[in-house]
């Protein structure tokens, strides 16, 4: 994934981007009305965020305890070896391991994971230390707040300090 900047966003895509965040299903003439454009207007602006890579796709977002996944734990990684390309691609078929960070403090990782609940955490944990990995587990007892979406107005912000 590309982490080069798109530099020719304006306050209308800022705008349109907030929408589309907040429900990525409004039709053309709604996103336009919504910011003073017309429907095909709104449309070229989309497809051109969509073409620079800005908006990479459209999701539904699901409650996760609905599906029996209710448990959220975060496990700390700490290669033993130098194949952490390997070790990505195992983490990236996991379907509970929802994301990926390679962090600061000991080359290490910083996975997410949902699961059903503890004993469903244990093979993950079990699995990365016989690839001769060290893991810390961390079991989240409650979640403050998680966004799902940027704030408009804070990529302004973002964009009038490059």
């Amino acid at each position: 994934m590309s982490t080069k900047q798109f530099s020719s966003l304006d306050a209308i895509d800022l705008r349109l981007l907030s929408l589309l965040q907040e429900d990525g299903r409004s039709g053309y003439q709604e996103l336009g009305d919504a910011i003073g454009l017309s429907g095909p207007s709104a449309y070229q602006r989309v497809r051109k965020l969509e073409g620079a890579g800005v908006i990479v796709g459209y999701h539904a977002r699901i409650d996760p305890s609905r599906l029996g996944r209710g448990l959220v734990a975060f496990l700390r990684v700490r290669p033993a070896s130098g194949d952490v390309g390997r070790l990505a691609k195992q983490w990236a078929a996991a379907g509970d391991i929802l994301e990926c960070h390679r962090v600061s403090t000991d080359g290490g990782f910083l996975l997410k994971l949902r699961v059903r609940d503890v004993s469903a955490l244990l093979p993950h944990a079990e699995a990365i230390q016989k690839s001769g990995c060290a893991v810390q587990v961390d079991i989240v007892l409650s979640t403050e707040f998680e966004r799902w979406t940027l704030s408009a107005p804070e990529a302004a912000r973002q964009l009038d300090h490059r």
